[in-house]
């Protein structure tokens, strides 16, 4: 056994063990980041790595240092890791601070952070870096006054995948998350056999390749009646849905804004020629403004609705199948009939694997 695993359970038998601090990681490399965007309308820096680190404590002004990374201190916890006698695995609750509504910025241009990994750490008080013990006024030495710092001394990391928002105010925002084994299930190669899930990436010039108009939002709210029957228009090939590209001028002098039912699209500033990273994102304004620049379609939910799906077989024939509900366009054509002649083939695009379920879904 290592000094270090040596030095670890003595704290964990101790009738006087020191304080557990504890520190949190959401990886959210895997997600599309809105950089740029959040810096330039928000000033908020999130800098080049994509790993947030928080910690519920404080050390005065400055952030905790474990192993080296910096945890900014925000109020954050995260209970439930408790596994019932049935067998279910836990789904624990992540909760986070949201103060003046900064968090919800960053979880809403990130996806809301779904299937990103957060991962628990765990170490006493007399393990921590030296780096958290500078204040000559109380420590002269700058060492941990605690014990001797010991990176190698933690308990193992928990480590979660999140799995859905389940609450968001002006206060914080909670996630529910699951491990590992419930989030992966069979693959093929570069897929995961979902039987009632597409795994395509909305929009994208591969797999999905939708290109109409907008449908619903996320939570099943129509975006048909909204639409301008007018953006249909001729083309070359027949007809094509007509996008403004989303602008925000910063001369306020020319700035203008949005009219209820424009439709805009937002393609990202990637210098990477992957597709995935390049698909735009759809919009339609619902209440007038003036300054684009202070509604941004990102963050403005009072304003913007974004065009998103759910990912299911249902929400596939809302955009390549046929609907009782939609907007008629000349020659009683409507938005469906014009969207199944426009996609290439002519086919449902969803790329679940509806005959692997071995149960029917009713």
């Amino acid at each position: 056994m290592s000094k270090s695993n040596q030095n670890l359970n003595k704290q964990l038998i101790s009738l006087t063990a020191d304080t557990i601090c504890t520190f949190f990681e959401i990886d959210f490399s895997n997600l599309q980041r809105n950089f740029e965007e959040m810096f330039g309308v928000y000033g908020v820096n999130l800098g080049a790595e994509p790993i947030y680190r928080f910690c519920p404590m404080i050390n005065g002004t400055n952030p905790m240092v474990w192993r080296g990374k910096e945890y900014q201190p925000l109020p954050i916890s995260m209970n439930g890791f408790e596994s019932g006698a049935d067998g279910r695995l836990p789904r624990p609750t992540l909760s986070i601070a949201n103060p003046e509504g900064i968090f919800s910025k960053i979880v809403h241009s990130n996806k809301d952070f779904t299937n990103c990994k957060v991962t628990r750490k765990r170490t006493f008080a007399r393990f921590l870096d030296n780096e958290n013990f500078q204040n000559k006024n109380l420590n002269a030495g700058g060492n941990n006054p605690f014990g001797r710092a010991d990176p190698d001394s933690h308990m193992l990391d928990d480590i979660y995948f999140i799995n859905k928002k389940t609450v968001e105010n002006k206060n914080f925002i909670q996630f529910e998350l699951v491990s590992a084994l419930e989030l992966e299930d069979s693959f093929v190669p570069a897929r995961v056999v979902l039987s009632n899930y597409c795994n395509w990436t909305y929009r994208c010039s591969i797999g999905c390749k939708y290109s109409g108009a907008p449908i619903e939002t996320n939570s099943g709210k129509s975006l048909v009646e909204g639409v301008n029957p007018d953006l249909f228009q001729k083309s070359e090939n027949g007809k094509s849905f007509i996008f403004q590209e989303w602008k925000s001028d910063v001369n306020e002098q020319s700035q203008r804004g949005y009219q209820k039912n424009e439709v805009v699209k937002i393609v990202e500033k990637h210098n990477s020629e992957d597709p995935y990273k390049r698909a735009p994102q759809v919009f339609i304004c619902i209440k007038d403004h003036k300054s684009a620049s202070k509604h941004h379609p990102f963050f403005d939910t009072d304003h913007w609705l974004r065009d998103e799906c759910s990912k299911t077989l249902g929400a596939c024939k809302k955009r390549f199948g046929d609907s009782d509900k939609n907007l008629n366009l000349e020659s009683g054509r409507t938005i469906n009939e014009f969207n199944l002649a426009e996609q290439s083939g002519n086919i449902l695009r969803f790329g679940g694997f509806p005959g692997t379920e071995r149960f029917p879904v009713e």
